[in-house]
């Protein structure tokens, strides 16, 4: 069943009421035929009587109720026909003065008043209605302003509910923001693939360690092991990044499954990682004991797809009494592991002698910076001899090195230490200009003189390293075929398809290549066979004891004859008598190098040197 709404004279309260109406106007009204007056309330098209007043009586009943005629419902004879209908009306009673009021455009009620005759005065009704007139706009009044207060409190509620919406809002982005602010300072000290700490994560933790009252009263040191993975890049390449993330993070729970000593696990680089542990200073087994466990494990394996996978590994093993900086105990660690890897041995120990020579070297390394960007390196040339003739046809361009405090340097320590600094990109340039700056006066009297550079393999390697040749050859005017570049085998090995681009390119342009120290590697006549070598120079352990050593004798002349068959020169190195120039000059060698003939020397001496073997030009060219 429908609840029906209550009209507006049901929301009255009793002062309400007795505004409207005065029953003491009634009861003392001076008109003897007023029966009653009343009043009704409409809602809905509804008529309700819900207030009458019969003399003294007063009486409420809402189950008088009339639905209005659809035709007009606001109307005074629509009204009055029910009202009629509703009301007791006797037949010599009727109904007068019918008020029909309204708030806005809806009628919210009706006063009436039944007679038994006409009334003579009607001052009574009139101020009757007048107080109704005034309590209805009272009641409009109200009413506005409570349906301004609700539309008010609506809009508020909304916007409290918008700002609360908002606070939310900024409290999750808040939120957001602080774990994202953790995450980021997270990463900043851990490996993202692993959640291995990365460097400047162990480099925190072992500065925090440092402050360990244990290590700061000499109880114990700090050791950090570095472990290598000889093979980890071939992993890498066989099952992916993601694949050698995984090994390594298996690699890391294995090895804290067996032992509690690692105190911090590391990933320095792809396939690096460095362990950290407190070692107590009278223990002098726990740093072998842990680095043989930790080589067991990444020799029994790992099962990565179904498929099996081996780690190689050798470590490099560095304490705090040589250093209480933590990148430098890190880095001690590392040049142990690399000392390692050129013996062969699994670990290597940092030791006082190493950080003697790690000083000398970080000190000589300096010096070199310093030579290199200030043109402080010396050109040595050393003649290369045609043997018939024993005419210089060519020369080798060596490094020296003259500083004030370390005296001499010579062209193997150079090459060596800027292999290890990086410097070799930008030694080799250097030694590339200024050669070929040199040799482009020479010609001026000897056209055919051929100079030799050695290549390191970080330039053949170089994408750009053909073009730049070709630049220097154009800016001093040199013709490419007075330049000889001499390559070891070991330079071949890193990137085989570029290096061979790169002499493919210089040797349609005239440049010749020769393969230095031939017969001392494993692949020589491989890369005989596949690249545009013109000259291979014969390595010189092989002539320097020729005369004694008969099976040295019958390996120089096997590499000869093959040499001659592929119709390549032959350069020897190491000529040093009489009876090693007789032998090479019997076995049909092309070139001889070595002091018989003569030592490297600056560029000054050289120069007197070539010209008194070359006729002077009658007109020189002015570069």
């Amino acid at each position: 069943m429908t609840r029906t709404k209550p009209s507006i004279l049901q929301t009255m309260n009793g002062a309400e009421k007795l505004r409207i109406i005065d029953f003491s106007d009634v009861n003392h009204s001076p008109d003897p035929d007023y029966i009653c007056w009343g009043w009704c309330a409409l809602y809905r098209g509804m008529i309700d009587l819900v207030y009458s007043s019969h003399l003294d009586d007063f009486d409420v009943d809402e189950n008088r109720r009339r639905l209005l005629d659809d035709s007009d419902r606001s109307s005074d004879n629509t009204v009055f026909e029910s009202l009629h209908s509703l009301l007791s009306v006797k037949p010599d009673e009727q109904i007068t003065h019918l008020y029909v009021y309204s708030l806005g455009k809806d009628p919210i009620g009706v006063v009436f008043a039944i007679h038994r005759k006409p009334l003579a005065s009607v001052s009574f009704l009139n101020g009757l209605q007048s107080r109704l007139s005034r309590w209805v706009s009272r009641k409009e009044a109200s009413f506005k302003s409570r349906e301004i207060k609700r539309a008010y409190q609506t809009k508020l509620c909304e916007k409290e509910r918008l700002l609360k919406q908002a606070q939310d809002e900024l409290e999750a982005l808040r939120k957001d923001n602080w774990q994202l602010e953790k995450r980021m300072l997270h990463q900043r000290s851990h490996d993202y693939s692993t959640d291995m700490l990365n460097r400047t994560g162990l480099e925190n933790a072992l500065n925090a360690s440092f402050n360990n009252t244990i290590v700061i009263e000499g109880k114990a040191y700090l050791s950090v092991i570095l472990v290598q993975f000889t093979n980890g890049e071939r992993v890498q390449a066989r099952i992916g990044c993601e694949g050698l993330d995984q090994l390594l993070a298996e690699f890391e729970q294995k090895v804290t499954e067996i032992t509690s000593q690692i105190h911090y696990f590391a990933r320095i680089s792809t396939t690096e990682l460095a362990l950290a542990t407190v070692v107590p200073a009278l223990d002098e087994q726990l740093l072998p004991t842990l680095c043989k466990q930790i080589a067991s494990i990444a020799k029994q394996g790992f099962q990565f797809h179904g498929q099996e996978v081996h780690l190689h590994t050798y470590m490099g093993v560095a304490n705090s009494y040589h250093t209480q900086d933590a990148n430098q105990l890190i880095n001690n660690a590392f040049h142990a592991a690399l000392a390692c890897k050129e013996s062969g041995e699994l670990v290597s120990f940092f030791t006082h002698a190493d950080q003697q020579d790690q000083k000398a070297f970080n000190q000589l390394e300096h010096y070199l910076i310093q030579a290199v960007r200030n043109d402080d390196l010396i050109l040595y040339f050393q003649p290369k001899v045609e043997l018939e003739s024993q005419k210089w046809i060519g020369a080798e361009v060596l490094l020296r090195w003259k500083h004030p405090v370390l005296g001499d340097v010579s062209n193997e320590a150079l090459i060596h230490m800027a292999e290890q600094n990086g410097l070799i990109i930008e030694l080799g340039y250097f030694v590339l200009r200024n050669a070929i700056d040199r040799a482009s006066e020479w010609i001026e009297f000897a056209s055919d003189f051929c100079l030799s550079i050695n290549i390191s393999a970080k330039q053949i390697c170089s994408p750009l390293f053909a073009d730049k040749v070709t630049a220097l050859l154009e800016q001093y005017e040199l013709s490419p075929h007075n330049l000889e570049l001499e390559l070891t085998e070991s330079c071949l090995v890193s990137n085989f398809d570029i290096a061979k681009n790169n002499m493919e390119i210089l040797t349609r342009q005239g440049v010749k290549f020769a393969l230095d120290d031939f017969g001392t590697g494993y692949a020589s006549f491989n890369y005989l066979k596949n690249l545009p070598f013109h000259a291979l120079k014969i390595d010189k352990e092989f002539l320097a004891n020729i005369l004694d050593n008969a099976q040295d004798k019958s390996i120089l002349r096997s590499i000869i004859t093959i040499a001659k068959k592929l119709e390549k020169q032959v350069v020897i190195e190491g000529v040093e008598t009489q009876e090693q120039h007789q032998f090479v000059l019997n076995e049909q060698c092309d070139i001889g190098q070595g002091f018989y003939y003569a030592k490297p020397m600056p560029r000054d001496i050289f120069e007197i040197q070539i010209q008194k073997q070359y006729p002077s030009p009658t007109q020189f060219i002015i570069r």
